[in-house]
């Protein structure tokens, strides 16, 4: 198998505890067969004054994600959800730790049941 990266949208790098639209930068990281490695803190500039889901902000996420096959945020809203989906990005609503989805990934990885990354 590939390696993937995936974005997590977190406050402390240990949960996801943010959602969509509050990220003002994502952790990167890259999912092998058998590790995790922190690749970088991706910064996101949205344009003050517009929501998070209007158009132009949708293109700076998008541009942040650019090399991601999935997201983890705390919540998204329907239309970033599918603005996402149609850029083939899957993004995942959930509260765990970061160590939780990796240990989940790995095995799920190692057992061939990973289809998104």
């Amino acid at each position: 198998m590939s390696s993937c990266r995936i974005a997590i949208a977190s406050s402390d790098g240990n949960t996801v505890d943010l959602h969509f639209g509050q990220a003002t930068s994502l952790l990167i990281y890259e999912i092998g067969d058998e590790k995790v490695d922190f690749i970088e803190e991706r910064e996101v500039r949205l344009i003050p004054g517009e929501a998070a889901h209007a158009e132009a902000n949708m293109e700076i996420f998008a541009g942040a994600l650019h090399d991601c096959s999935a997201i983890f945020v705390r919540r998204i809203g329907q239309r970033s959800l599918r603005y996402l989906f149609e850029r083939k990005i899957t993004a995942f609503e959930v509260t765990f730790s970061l160590n939780h989805i990796f240990n989940t990934l790995l095995k799920n990885r190692q057992r061939g049941r990973v289809r998104i990354l």
